[in-house]
């Protein structure tokens, strides 16, 4: 029998599709962190920030498996 916890979290196959979907707001992400870091917020469209916090929330589903929604 699953316990509870287990029927909440994604299967390993969906898990390393959205993960690997994940990866390129995440590299977005860090590029982000740079440009603030040398040139400043000015040159950060709001559509980079949304993408990339899409990324991370990609990245915390494909490694805890929690469903959000």
């Amino acid at each position: 029998m699953h316990s509870s916890e287990n029927k909440s979290k994604l299967p390993l196959n969906i898990r390393i599709l959205v993960g690997i979907a994940g990866l390129p707001s995440i590299v977005l992400a860090y590029m982000l962190v740079v440009t603030v870091i040398h040139e400043g917020i000015t040159d950060i469209s709001a559509f980079e920030v949304v993408y990339s916090i899409i990324g991370v929330v990609a990245l915390y589903i494909a490694i805890t498996g929690k469903r959000l929604f």
